[in-house]
């Protein structure tokens, strides 16, 4: 493939909220990028502690070769309109994203680059594998199912088709990890903004209108802590109001799930009408798509349902070929929740018991 000498402006862009603990390890690893030229974007989406004062003093103090625009939102936005946010303001080829409590290696932005041109500058989506550490920075076995034993082989091309993807969700393309082209901008048009599987929505954009290109060498350190929404699902909770976050959780998650299909529909409808797929493939994918955000859909109007109406919801999706697990997570909140955290509780309370004794 095609190799060219000229050196691009790229992006590394760090989209924070509420991250002053690890901000500043976070903005480190960004001014410590070995690649240039390069532009640096600091953004903050109306974080409630001192992260934003943290990103702001270290922009001024800064004195390196990378320009850096720094960036606040006027009102806090969900993850689609933040991506958003850090894409107009930047103007780098590749936009390699961060988060604010990740650490990226020096060499991130440089690999990242090196793969994408030895591929023929054809990938839209470039992801990397990672380390998953602790808050002290440690690392620890694996949280994630999907994340890829480190090594340092080849790029990889990842070649699938779309209707594969809505099914399957694979490859996975890990958000912390990812590097993707302001071409599918450029396609597709801004994310929607209430989106937080951004990672997700942006590789089908790549299966649609670009390419997959995957690196096995570890790049990033991704920060499993006790804010992250995911860590905070799987905790063993000790108390009522910590059971009612898991439960909203739940039910978030079934509604980004939604969302999350409605942005793929969309996109298929721009692809289609810019001839990127045909018209056969796109009413397969497109049908498959509605199918799983109407399924999506149910689950939620479950969580909001009586007793008979959760029970014909539950018979409907059963026919729609629920996964066991599904199964089981819906088939356990057929009774009040009030009495269904209540039993969690106490089931809590007699395996922490049992664990001092």
């Amino acid at each position: 493939m095609a190799e060219t000498s000229e050196r691009p402006l790229l992006t590394f862009g760090i989209a924070a909220f509420n991250q002053e603990a690890f901000i500043r390890e976070a903005v480190e690893a960004a001014f410590a990028q070995t690649y240039s030229p390069l532009e640096i974007v600091l953004s903050d989406d109306c974080s409630r502690d001192k992260t934003f004062e943290i990103m702001r003093e270290m922009a001024a103090a800064y004195r390196g070769p990378h320009k850096v625009i720094l960036n606040r939102n006027e009102k806090q936005k969900s993850i689609g309109g933040h991506i958003n946010r850090v894409v107009e303001v930047s103007h780098g080829e590749l936009v390699v994203g961060a988060a604010g409590d990740d650490v990226s290696a020096p060499e991130r932005t440089e690999e990242t680059f090196q793969a994408w041109n030895r591929h023929g500058r054809k990938a839209t989506s470039i992801h990397s594998n990672f380390i998953q550490i602790d808050e002290n920075g440690k690392t620890i076995e694996q949280v994630f199912k999907g994340a890829k034993e480190g090594g340092t082989s080849e790029p990889v091309e990842q070649t699938v088709d779309p209707l594969t993807y809505v099914r399957t969700l694979n490859p996975i393309v890990f958000g912390c990890a990812h590097t993707f082209s302001r071409k599918l901008y450029q396609i597709f048009g801004g994310l929607p903004e209430e989106v937080i599987h951004e990672d997700n929505v942006l590789a089908f954009r790549s299966i649609l209108g670009g390419g997959l290109l995957s690196l096995s060498k570890p790049l990033v350190k991704y920060r499993v802590h006790s804010n992250n929404v995911y860590v905070r699902s799987r905790n063993r909770a000790t108390d009522l109001k910590s059971l009612q976050r898991q439960e909203e959780h739940v039910r978030r998650n079934f509604r980004n799930r939604e969302t999350m299909y409605g942005a793929f529909l969309k996109d298929l409808e721009k692809a289609r009408s810019q001839r990127l797929i045909s018209d056969q493939s796109a009413e397969a994918v497109g049908a498959e798509a509605t199918r799983l955000r109407l399924r999506y859909s149910l689950q939620q109007r479950f969580f909001e349902s009586g007793l008979v109406a959760k029970c014909r919801i539950l018979a409907r999706l059963r026919r729609d070929g629920l996964t066991p697990d599904e199964l089981k997570l819906l088939s356990r909140r057929l009774v009040p929740q009030g009495l269904l955290l209540r039993v969690r509780l106490a089931m809590s309370y007699a395996a922490g018991a049992g664990k001092s004794c």
